[in-house]
Parts: structure tokens; C-alpha cells; sequence
């Protein structure tokens, strides 16, 4: 039977050993770790100590990989050296998700001063256009600048409008 590194390694008796504590079995975990400890160091702030870890854990997968045979030690190394760019590629596409990003989008706000007023509050209030609306543009409701959109209708500048309707930054006015 051909020594593979899935069926372990042979005994001197000749039967296999499947013996957990076989290199080839730990040198592919810790890929997989490497791989785990890479993708976390994108998702939380670490501060590099999870690349770090991420590092020690492929130098040792790729020195149990030498221990199990000379070729799967390169194998091992190329499969590490493979594994970086994809680690970074699936951690930058899962980082949208991270909490750390969500608590900045929040605390970014849609507004585009701190002290403006909540949009909320326009409700009602009449102001002037102050571009074309096709149907969105720019209006002086108050005394504030704010990106305004019509229900579909185009509107000409200059024109008296009335604020209807306020969804997130969005801001719906009617002709008056």
C-alpha cells in the first residue's frame, strides 16, 4: 500500500499508524488556523498580535509539513504563501460586517454639520428652490441648504416649495 499522509505513516510491523499526533495532520490545522487568525485580524482590533500569531502558525505548519517529507514541506509552503492573499481578499469582503465599521457608520451621521438641525423637523416648513429639481436638487428651507427631491415632478429654480415628507436624508418637496 503507498504511503500517503492521510493514512499515516507505517510501522515497522507494517500497519498504518493513524496516530493523531502525526505532522502532516497538525502541519494542514495550522494552516487552517493561520487562515482563521488572518481573517479575525481584519474583522477586530488586535493590532497586529493576531499577524503575528498568523505567522508563527505558518512557519510551524510549514516546519511540520518538512517533518512529515520533503515534499509535502514544500507543498505546505506554497499552500501558506497562496493562503495570505486569500486570507486578505476574504477579510477585506467580511469587514463591512464587522462591528467596529457599523459603530463609525452610525456615528458618522447623514447630516452635514453636527449642529444642523434633525431633517426630521422640516416637516411643513416652505422654503425656495434654489437649482432645477428633476426631480432632486438643492433647496433653502429655512435658513438651511438641504438635497431635496420632488414626488417625480420637475421644478424650476426660485420656485416656492413646501417640505412633505422626510425619510433618513431624504427630503420630498411639493411645488406650492
Amino acid at each position: 500500500m503507498p504511503e500517503r499522509w492521510w493514512y499515516g505513516r507505517p510501522r515497522k510491523n507494517g500497519a498504518l499508524s493513524t496516530d493523531i499526533m502525526d505532522s502532516s495532520f497538525w502541519s494542514i490545522s495550522l494552516c487552517f488556523f493561520t487562515v482563521l487568525a488572518l481573517f479575525l485580524e481584519m474583522l477586530t482590533p488586535s493590532f497586529g498580535l493576531l499577524t503575528i500569531l498568523a505567522l508563527m502558525l505558518s512557519s510551524a505548519s510549514v516546519y511540520l509539513g518538512f517533518r512529515a517529507g520533503s515534499s509535502f514541506g514544500y507543498t505546505m509552503l506554497a499552500v501558506n504563501v497562496a493562503l495570505y492573499p486569500f486570507s486578505l481578499w476574504l477579510g477585506l469582503k467580511f469587514l463591512k460586517w464587522s462591528p467596529f465599521v457599523h459603530r463609525a457608520e452610525l456615528q458618522g451621521g447623514i447630516q452635514n454639520s453636527p449642529d444642523a438641525p434633525p431633517l426630521t423637523e422640516l416637516v411643513g416648513k416652505e422654503g425656495v428652490t434654489l437649482t432645477t429639481l428633476r426631480p432632486g436638487g438643492a433647496a433653502m428651507i429655512g435658513q438651511q441648504r438641504v438635497d431635496v427631491v420632488t414626488q417625480g415632478k420637475f421644478v424650476d429654480p426660485n420656485t416656492p416649495v413646501r417640505v412633505i415628507q422626510v425619510e433618513g436624508s431624504r427630503v420630498v418637496v411639493e411645488p406650492i
